[in-house]
């Protein structure tokens, strides 16, 4: 049986989806990702190089390299969880409503990498 675009329930072939609220839900998915598009990619690319840099920088300045940390981890992070958007591969796979479970998982898991980055500053500090 073919699935609900967003929530993945078993429908006949002639649909997309299983209800107008389900169509509804799915149009706002990809309106809101067109219009946060530039946003999400700046976050996303700043945040993860400030990541990447935090990781080389922390062994010789500490503070400089958690500063960092806490801005990567919750840049990306607070983007992530806010606005999740997945990728077509995971949407096509999960479908909306699963992909953007997921999607909010790893955003927080990146806040909590700013958490840790923060409590290692006011180690460095105090």
């Amino acid at each position: 049986m073919k699935q609900c675009q967003y929530c993945a329930k078993e429908i006949s072939y002639h649909e997309m989806y299983c209800s107008k609220e389900c169509e509804q839900l799915s149009d706002e998915y990809y309106h809101r990702r067109v219009k946060f598009q530039k946003l999400i990619s700046i976050c996303y690319i700043t945040g993860t190089v400030a990541l990447a840099l935090a990781i080389f920088i922390f062994p010789l300045v500490n503070i400089a390299g958690a500063a960092l940390g806490i801005y990567g981890g919750f840049a990306t992070g607070l983007i992530t969880l806010f606005i999740p958007t997945a990728t077509d591969n995971i949407i096509q796979k999960y479908k909306i409503k699963k992909s953007m479970t997921i999607v909010r998982v790893f955003g927080l898991v990146l806040v909590a990498v700013g958490i840790a980055a923060t409590v290692l500053l006011f180690n460095v500090i105090f």
